[in-house]
């Protein structure tokens, strides 16, 4: 089965990554739906409702195809680009780098990241064990919808 599953609508070629591959691990994000669905063969095993992404200059980069790095997929972390108010690099527990800077980790799901991907710690702790050392795939998908309500880290 290829990579790349391919679908005509409205007279476009709709091209996205196959997500029903066998063996294959996918983190599917979908900011206008609020959902992360985790998916294992292609069935969902496990869908996370309460995250938080990033804010106004510092959105969540959108991603087809991506791969959680595995050199860097860290139980704790600390930032190195930002700190928290004690002037250290903000933690970052359960990390895993998936588009550069960007990683899925534990943090307050109501308040607005720099980019990165918080999760509850019970979430953020179930996902790290579920990616261990396994290629997993993600996507993230946008249009991220305005979110008033949310407090910025």
């Amino acid at each position: 089965m290829s990579d790349l599953d391919q679908s005509k609508s409205a007279g476009t070629t709709e091209v996205k990554p196959d997500v029903s591959s066998t063996g294959r691990r996918w983190i599917i994000v979908s900011l206008p739906k609020h959902t992360i669905d985790v998916l294992e063969d292609g069935k969902v095993v496990h869908r996370i409702n309460e995250f938080s992404t990033g804010r106004a200059g510092h959105l969540t980069p959108l991603v087809e195809n991506a791969l959680i790095d595995p050199n860097r997929r860290y139980r704790q972390h600390r930032s190195t680009l930002y700190n928290d108010k004690s002037g250290r690099g903000a933690e970052m527990p359960f990390a895993m780098f998936f588009e550069g800077a960007c990683a899925f980790h534990a943090g307050d799901p109501d308040a607005e990241s720099h980019g990165c991907i918080h999760l509850a710690s019970v979430d953020a702790e179930w996902l790290f064990n579920w990616v261990g050392k396994n290629e997993v795939h993600v996507r993230v998908q946008g249009p991220k919808p305005p979110t008033p309500a949310l407090r910025t880290a």
